[in-house]
């Protein structure tokens, strides 16, 4: 990282509600496992860009709310 370069803070764009459940259970999944972790703050803050898989394959709830492929 360059000295002279400035932290960025985005906004979080708005995701449809299957898209912020999955998002939402990958994150928690991550954190379990020590990928990630939580901070109070930073001055450098992206938003989650959700992209689709080429397959066409979505993720929706089933019978049983979990998150299955379709």
């Amino acid at each position: 990282m360059e000295e002279d370069s400035k932290p960025s803070r985005d906004a979080q764009r708005k995701l449809n509600p299957k898209m912020k459940e999955v998002v939402r259970a990958e994150v928690l999944k991550l954190l379990d496992v020590g990928i990630i972790y939580p901070i109070s703050y930073s001055k450098w803050v992206s938003p989650v860009q959700v992209v689709p898989k080429k397959s066409g394959i979505t993720v929706v709830k089933n019978e049983k709310n979990e998150l299955v492929p379709t």
